[in-house]
């Protein structure tokens, strides 16, 4: 009977441990289940988080491509002028990839639609809508730069117009109003464009530019960058505010660096007075309708001269005018100390004492900048080519006639216009930069007509060498130009008015032609440089 027992009980034991097993494996399958879901949710966050990056990191390459190209010399042409929804407001930088006519930002209903501006710019919708909520009308065509819509801006990174292009669509240029970036207004005022004066940002005010500010200051543009996943599942908007670094006034039209006595000699000007005046080209200002006859100051760090008929329609800046300077550190000696003149016309220009700031005034010493050699270097050997060039690197460039350049900027180891009739141009018309390398020691020589800058701006036509070599204008026609030569001996001469600024080591002025200098060029021409970043935020988006 016990074995019995024992048996039955066994019996009613069998398959426990399959059920075991089975929970066992239930238990497992849902674990490795968990496991699974939760790495495939992890990939997905990484890829998600992926594409986001990837986007972020190509709207700001776009960001920066349009950055780097927004330089006097690329871009600045069709640079935006005045503030939305004004015609000429917005520029637009598109990249395309390999499916062009795909991305309209200024059209309604497009994949790639601008839905931010109406956030930075209030009057682009009727109702301005909270940060995060997307604008439903966007700018049209006829806030655009003229001429971009004909033929849009694109891309000029590597691979663009291929499928292998930055993910990035388009970009945004506008300049920059108050309370642009939503509920954060610059001083608590809105609508007013804002400006840039090296430190901080300002409300324009008191003119009509940021440039012809009381205080020098450039205007602040804002860059918005929209980029897009392949998929389209993803995009993200960056955003950055740039300008220009304000070049700070400089009051004199000649100024050689040297200590040399003289360092400059003015016997130029021809018998009628004064020899220097000046004028601005500020707020398309001209010679004609801004001339006068003060503020043509010259100076120098060592000793000035003049002799002839040469009278000074502004301040002679010198660095002593005591009786005996002196003897170090300042070498010049004599009784008018490091100023003199020689012939009953020479000196100040000052007539009945009307301009009594026309009087020789204590300066200095000023240091400038050298300017930079270029890169890459030009060669020391003849330009065989013809006679219209285009930007670019080029040796020793001579001619009798007519150069033609086109705007850009030309790296030459020399240039020498020659002959009655010698030239050099620009057409179409635009901003030359012409650099010389310091190994060069003739890197200048113009006669003949001279310079023909038919802007009239002297800072659209840019002579810069770091050398000390000699250079030397002898033109005969009117010649609109600004040389930076700090370290280099300088001659002007023959029959042509220059109109603008030159700054060398040593000025010899002759001639019958007078000297007029350009005010707006006191400010320095417009930084080649980059614009730097301000601020610079993601979007949301």
């Amino acid at each position: 009977m016990q074995r019995k027992a024992k048996h039955g009980k066994s019996y009613r034991e069998r398959g426990v441990a399959l059920l075991f097993a089975l929970f066992t494996l239930l238990l497992l399958s849902a674990i490795a289940a968990s496991l699974m879901f939760m790495t495939n949710t992890e990939s997905s966050v990484n890829t998600n988080y992926r594409s986001e990056r990837l986007s972020a990191f190509a709207a700001k390459a776009g960001m920066e491509e349009v950055r780097d190209r927004m330089t006097a010399l690329n871009t600045a042409a069709k640079l935006p002028t005045t503030l939305p929804p004004a015609a000429g407001s917005v520029l637009y930088v598109l990249n395309e990839g390999a499916a062009p006519g795909t991305v309209k930002p200024w059209t309604a209903g497009n994949t790639y639609m601008d839905d931010e501006m109406c956030h930075d710019f209030a009057a682009v919708q009727g109702q301005q809508p909270a940060p995060d909520v997307r604008c439903t009308t966007p700018p049209t065509s006829a806030y655009l730069v003229a001429g971009t819509l004909a033929a849009p801006v694109t891309s000029n990174y590597p691979w663009a117009g291929t499928s292998a292009a930055l993910s990035y669509k388009w970009v945004r240029v506008t300049l920059k109003q108050s309370n642009s970036v939503q509920l954060y207004p610059v001083n608590g005022a809105t609508a007013t464009q804002v400006c840039w004066n090296g430190s901080t940002e300002v409300l324009l005010s008191g003119a009509a530019t940021c440039q012809t500010m009381a205080k020098s200051a450039n205007p602040v543009y804002m860059i918005t960058s929209l980029a897009a996943s392949a998929s389209g599942s993803t995009r993200r908007m960056v955003q950055a505010e740039v300008a220009l670094s304000p070049a700070q006034p400089f009051p004199y039209g000649l100024f050689a660096t040297g200590n040399a006595c003289p360092s400059l000699n003015f016997h130029g000007g021809g018998n009628s007075d004064p020899a220097t005046d000046s004028f601005t080209t500020a707020n398309n200002g001209t010679y004609g309708t801004t001339q006068s006859n003060t503020l043509g100051d010259v100076g120098s760090n060592g000793g000035v001269s003049l002799s002839g008929h040469s009278q000074i329609g502004g301040a002679i800046a010198v660095p002593s005018l005591l009786a005996t300077p002196p003897a170090a550190p300042d070498p010049c000696s004599g009784a008018q100390g490091d100023y003199s003149t020689s012939g009953a016309n020479a000196g100040a220009y000052n007539p009945g004492n009307q301009f009594p700031g026309n009087v020789p005034v204590q300066s200095g010493p000023y240091i400038f900048p050298t300017p930079s050699d270029p890169i890459p270097a030009p060669p020391n050997t003849a330009y065989t080519g013809g006679s219209t060039l285009v930007p670019g690197t080029y040796g020793n460039v001579s001619t009798n006639g007519t150069l033609t350049l086109s705007p850009g900027v030309y790296n030459m180891y020399s240039l020498t216009i020659g002959g009655g009739s010698g030239t050099v141009t620009v057409s179409p018309p635009g901003v030359v930069v012409i650099n010389f390398p310091s190994a060069s020691a003739n890197p200048l020589s113009i006669s003949g007509q001279g310079i023909a800058n038919p802007t009239l701006i002297a800072n659209n036509f840019q002579i810069n060498y770091g050398g000390t070599g000699t250079m030397s204008i002898a033109g005969k026609g009117s010649e609109y130009a600004i040389v930076d030569a700090p370290n280099a001996a300088m001659t002007v001469a023959g029959n042509g008015d220059f109109f603008g600024r030159i700054v060398a080591k040593t000025i010899d002025y002759g001639g019958n032609g007078k000297f007029h200098f350009d005010r707006n060029s006191a400010l320095g021409p417009q930084s080649n440089g980059g614009y730097q970043v301000i601020s610079m935020r993601e979007i949301s988006y």
